[in-house]
């Protein structure tokens, strides 16, 4: 039960990754720079936030799941997935708002700031996948979450490939 939250996790960090090596490799070193520094650092914290997030509602889910207590368990579901969109809005709109001031240096500003635009704008997105993953585990399925981690993760690397290899998008490939 613990690998596929461990992979989970793991793969969840290959998306920026991906997206620093696609960048640095086909981009330049101000893309790498913009996608790799401080907005590899603020997305890294996000991702770990939510997941922690995410884990301690699943505790809560668990219990009444295992207790067979459907009232409170829906109640459980409803407030973690009302959470989940608050959060995500709140985050999402701080991140977008702050990624502005990030401390780099002023050649590499604008496609950090871009990157961290279009990161914060999928918040919500992050945010439902954390925390359906996490209602799941706490069911008693964790392979199915780290399945569609997997798929997407893959994905997210064909489509850095084909953004910044055919189309010619930099930086703003990766972050779509």
């Amino acid at each position: 039960f613990f690998f596929p939250i461990l992979f989970g996790t793991l793969f969840q960090q290959i998306y920026n990754t991906a997206d620093t090596v696609v960048v640095g490799r086909f981009v330049g070193k101000e893309a790498l720079a913009a996608v790799g520094g401080s907005s590899s650092m603020i997305v890294n914290l996000i991702v770990g936030f939510f997941v922690g997030l995410c884990s301690g509602a699943s505790v809560v889910i668990s219990q009444f799941y295992g207790a067979k207590d459907h009232k409170n368990l829906k109640k459980a579901l409803h407030t973690s997935m009302i959470f989940c969109l608050a959060a995500s809005i709140i985050v999402g709109t701080a991140g977008f708002i702050l990624a502005e001031p990030i401390k780099t240096t002023a050649e590499v500003i604008p496609d950090s700031v871009l990157y961290l635009h279009i990161y914060f704008a999928g918040t919500f997105f992050n945010l439902v996948y954390n925390m359906v993953s996490s209602i799941l585990r706490a069911v008693g399925d964790s392979k199915r979450p780290l399945y569609v981690l997997i798929i997407t993760c893959l994905l997210n690397i064909l489509l850095d490939v084909v953004f910044v290899v055919i189309f010619h998008m930099g930086v703003l490939g990766v972050a779509l």
